[in-house]
């Protein structure tokens, strides 16, 4: 027969209290870079957009619209700046995808969850490097190599290319949702409702290359996985505000 006294001793074992402890900051952390990563794609997205006016590329006439704005220095200026906002993305998105992990902890999958988070999120952040290098990089050739001549076509390439390099990406993106997602509906981990939404939000992420070819469809098809982040990032602090108040 097991020795009740032994198991209420384990239950209040220093180890496993400060096991919970760490894991409560893990969670937190993750929390607060999730919330940092979605601010930081707000900022650099919708903000941006509004503060900058950069024509949009995919309108006609962006050639001649493109010319003129890059030729203020105020623009390349404001240009310089967003892309040196665009860092805290990766910032913030580091430690959000790394304490992600632990959301599904309790899985006989874990490892290998592990595994696809850590891949595919390394494979989201180096699409998404390469799409903000795309974007606003010309202006920092324009601000750091004066004898440029800047070729509008060249810069419309670059503007183009700007939405394959992050597609790729985010197929890897959605990949880690649907596995997360999908492991806590069997595991627990998040709440039944948010994982079913994420792997809804995953779906579409995966599938927005079909829409390549409509930009602002491509663009809103990204909300979603974005609500999907900030909702995770909102439980994971809730929960462990609801944990801190029980004890």
């Amino acid at each position: 027969m097991s020795n009740p006294t032994a198991r209420k001793a384990d239950a209040t074992d220093p180890a496993i209290d400060q096991r919970h402890s760490l894991d409560g900051t893990a969670r937190r952390l993750t929390g607060w870079c999730g919330i940092g990563m979605v601010a930081a794609i707000l900022v650099n997205g919708p903000l941006s957009q509004v503060l900058q006016r950069v024509p949009s590329y995919w309108n006609a006439g962006a050639g001649d619209e493109l010319a003129a704005y890059l030729q203020d220095d105020g623009n390349v200026g404001q240009m310089v700046v967003f892309f040196t906002l665009s860092n805290l993305i990766f910032v913030f998105a580091i430690g959000f995808f790394a304490g992600l992990r632990r959301v599904v902890s309790q899985s006989g999958l874990s490892d290998w969850v592990s595994g696809v988070v850590s891949i595919g999120s390394a494979i989201f952040l180096a699409g998404g490097l390469l799409s903000e290098t795309l974007s606003t990089g010309i202006a920092v050739v324009l601000r750091t190599s004066p004898d440029y001549q800047l070729d509008v076509n060249s810069a419309l390439l670059l503007q183009g290319l700007w939405s394959t390099a992050i597609a790729q990406g985010q197929v890897a993106l959605g990949v880690v949702i649907i596995t997360v997602s999908a492991v806590s509906l069997r595991a627990g981990g998040l709440p039944r409702w948010l994982a079913w939404f994420g792997v809804v939000a995953g779906i579409a992420t995966i599938l927005r290359p079909v829409l390549i070819a409509d930009i602002p469809l491509f663009i809103a098809s990204f909300q979603p996985t974005l609500l999907w982040i900030a909702a995770v990032s909102v439980v994971l602090l809730v929960w462990r505000a609801r944990r801190s108040a029980a004890r």
